[in-house]
């Protein structure tokens, strides 16, 4: 059974988009999920930029973050942050600071246990081959353009036992990118 996690993840970035500040509910966050190298001495002062890799989720912050510090109205965006045995269903709030500063406030709304799934582990060994995961469901891409759940990925492309698994890198399904235009419409 999985308790309820009230903590808030912030972090802040200036008007050059700079982290600035993050509170130790984010660090905890980050190393409760294996991502033990996000220390404050890695993470302030680092463009936001330098965080995320996906083209299409830059895009889509560089968007948020423009219109948020243009009108001065939040943006509250659901999404997903999974670990290997639990599946997270979160909530983003992008909030504009003074100095044109943006606060981003992650909670989780709720947490699902499930099998462990071996494709989402950081221990695993990986081929070069690639998979893209969308950064806000989750879900996956399969080569006939449907986004599944990684446990039916797993299914379909037979990696259950594969001794090494394809890389995951970050996208965003065409449903996600539909979801958030509402948000971005109502911030215009």
């Amino acid at each position: 059974m999985i308790q309820d996690d009230k903590r808030g993840f912030i972090y802040r970035v200036d008007a050059q988009d700079r982290v600035v500040f993050a509170n130790a509910e984010w660090f905890d966050f980050a190393r409760e999920n294996s991502a033990v190298s996000l220390k404050p001495e890695v993470v302030i002062g680092v463009s936001l930029w330098d965080f995320i890799c996906s083209s299409e989720t830059r895009h889509l912050f560089e968007i948020l973050l423009k219109q948020v510090r243009a009108t001065g109205k939040s943006v509250t965006l659901p999404y997903r942050c999974d670990s290997p045995d639990c599946r997270r269903f979160m909530e983003l709030r992008i909030a504009r600071l003074e100095g044109l500063g943006v606060e981003f406030h992650s909670r989780i709304l709720r947490q699902e246990q499930r099998a462990r799934v071996r494709l989402m582990t950081n221990e695993v060994e990986r081929t070069d081959a690639m998979l893209i995961m969308c950064g806000w469901c989750k879900k996956v891409a399969l080569p006939d353009d449907r986004w599944v759940e990684v446990e039916e990925a797993v299914k379909v492309l037979q990696l259950f036992d594969a001794p090494r698994l394809p890389r995951i890198s970050h996208g965003i399904c065409r449903e996600c990118l539909d979801a958030f235009e509402m948000p971005l419409a109502e911030t215009a």
